[in-house]
């Protein structure tokens, strides 16, 4: 439901148009029954108060217009019509229900207005017939009653209506605000669930690759030397081609069906990383403090930041010095990967995919990460609180 619904902001429609037509006729046919005690002011009057029910959804200072006029001819001729001054209640009624305040406020000080008006004029008016009410407490006092009750009940209840609007609006606002909340949230969901997934295919294609790479060069070189350390060299890119593809199903099975079950590397698969990359010639110090927390979401997070960091030394690092892995836990979980960087391999990238997705990483498990290669060494530093939200 929208707003112009609730409000009938949405244009006035024939049949609304349609409906004030026949209540303004039925309104003139009931006064005609009275013709034989009317005057010619009191069937202007008629009229008067007949195009007022008409223009009343058309332009309310137009039916104001009308409204007044009726009431100026009553007051000028002196001839009361009670039988059309009850069309001032359905007047004020769309004036009290108005959402803008100002036809609101004007509606309520005539009102105000109106039984005092016809208190003071009720003496010098007279009927129809010319019969005059005179200055008889009783009956001034019934005429200035029926006009409150005529148009600050009109106008009560018009209020009462707007208000109930309101309401239903501020129920409808709030279902809004709830669905368009809820519709951020699930696009933000699917765009970090995308920059993950996509950030798995980078960890898992740059990270194969890089092994199969160094362990196909150095099967090359010693094929004919030592036959021995090619065959090792083929066993490790087999290996790391059948874990590849096992972490590519994986990805393809989470995108085909997000309830599915996703890969749960951790701090098991930290060992394989190892000893994968000892075979590819990276001599690697390990050091970890504290004690191992059993979150998944920092496994995971440490594993695949571990996994890039250590990609990247093997392309880019002197694998002549050591690689070296510091882990500690004593708080919160700090990584630090630090090696040479080659002489002929350039300053290192800041903005490449395995960068952006580290960091997004970090980020997701609502921790920090930085970079720095100073002094010839590329480090790489890790924050990770020990209290976040375990999602993947």
């Amino acid at each position: 439901m929208s707003t112009a619904d609730v409000w009938g902001d949405g244009g006035v429609s024939p049949r609304r148009v349609q409906a004030d037509l026949l209540a303004a006729a039925l309104f003139v046919v009931v006064c005609a029954a009275a013709a034989g005690t009317y005057g010619a002011s009191a069937w202007a009057t008629v009229v008067a108060l007949a195009l007022a029910l008409v223009t009343r959804r058309l332009s309310l200072p137009l039916m104001i217009g009308f409204a007044v006029l009726g009431a100026v001819i009553q007051l000028g001729r002196a001839e009361l019509v009670p039988l059309a001054d009850l069309a001032y209640a359905p007047l004020y009624f769309t004036l009290g229900a108005d959402r803008r305040a100002v036809f609101r406020r004007t509606g309520l000080v005539g009102s105000a207005v109106a039984p005092v008006v016809a208190g003071i004029a009720a003496p010098l008016m007279r009927f129809g017939s010319g019969t005059r009410l005179g200055l008889e407490p009783v009956a001034v006092l019934a005429v200035a009653m029926s006009a409150a009750v005529v148009c600050g009940g009109g106008w009560i209840v018009g209020f009462l209506r707007f208000q109930s609007r309101q309401r239903v609006q501020a129920r409808i606002d709030a279902r809004l605000e709830e669905s368009e909340r809820l519709r951020l949230a699930e696009a933000l969901d699917q765009q970090q669930e995308r920059a993950r997934i996509a950030a798995d295919m980078h960890d898992v294609v740059a990270h194969s690759w890089a092994v199969v790479a160094a362990q196909s060069d150095g099967a090359r070189y010693t094929m004919k030397s030592i036959p021995e350390e090619a065959e090792r060299a083929l066993e490790v890119i087999g290996e790391t081609a059948r874990s590849a593809m096992a972490d590519v199903r994986t990805i393809l099975t989470e995108l085909r069906n997000r309830e599915a079950p996703g890969a749960r590397l951790g701090y098991g698969q930290q060992e394989d990383l190892f000893e994968r990359m000892r075979a590819s010639g990276m001599r690697l110090e390990v050091r970890e403090t504290g004690v191992r927390r059993p979150s998944e979401l920092i496994a995971l997070t440490a594993y695949r930041i571990l996994s890039e960091c250590l990609t990247n030394a093997l392309k880019h690092g002197d694998l002549s010095r050591p690689v070296l892995v510091e882990q500690d836990w004593s708080n919160d979980y700090r990584l630090r990967v630090s090696n040479a960087i080659r002489p002929d391999a350039g300053p290192p990238s800041q903005t490449g995919h395995g960068i952006i997705g580290m960091s997004e990483r970090a980020g997701l498990a609502g921790g920090t990460l930085t970079i720095d290669h100073s002094g010839g060494v590329h480090r790489v530093v890790a924050h990770i609180p020990a209290q976040q939200k375990e999602s993947r």
